[in-house]
């Protein structure tokens, strides 16, 4: 029995596909790197907090180089945006930012907190 109505020419549904494969591609080329360096900051105040005890390393040292770190990584950071602060045993730094991620057509703002507490020893 043959099927006269079937041809197999998709051409609609495969240009809609390809179109929303090239979306999906341009937005993880801005996405992605963006949230890599978010992730790369709060590794970096991690281990800026669990080095406080050392010698030295006082919360306006630790809080310059967050703010370097920052910049390498092209995050919208400023120097008020950056609290570091110890307690009787704590040590706690709080990082708070905007990423405007631009999406073709859509500019989304990510409200980014980087919030890490330590024990001093």
């Amino acid at each position: 029995m043959a099927r006269w109505g079937e041809r197999g020419a998709g051409n609609v549904g495969c240009m809609v596909g390809v179109a929303l494969l090239a979306v999906a591609v341009i937005v993880a080329m801005k996405v992605i790197p963006t949230r890599v360096a978010v992730a790369e900051l709060q590794d970096y105040c991690e281990r800026e907090a669990e080095t406080a005890s050392l010698p030295g390393n006082t919360d306006d040292k630790i809080a310059d180089l967050i703010l370097i770190k920052a910049e390498q990584n092209n995050l919208p950071v400023t120097k008020e945006a950056i609290k570091v602060w110890r307690d009787s045993s704590m040590m706690h730094v709080v990082v708070k930012y905007r990423v405007v991620l631009d999406l073709l057509v859509y500019k989304y703002n990510w409200d980014v907190e980087h919030k890490v507490d330590r024990t001093l020893f």
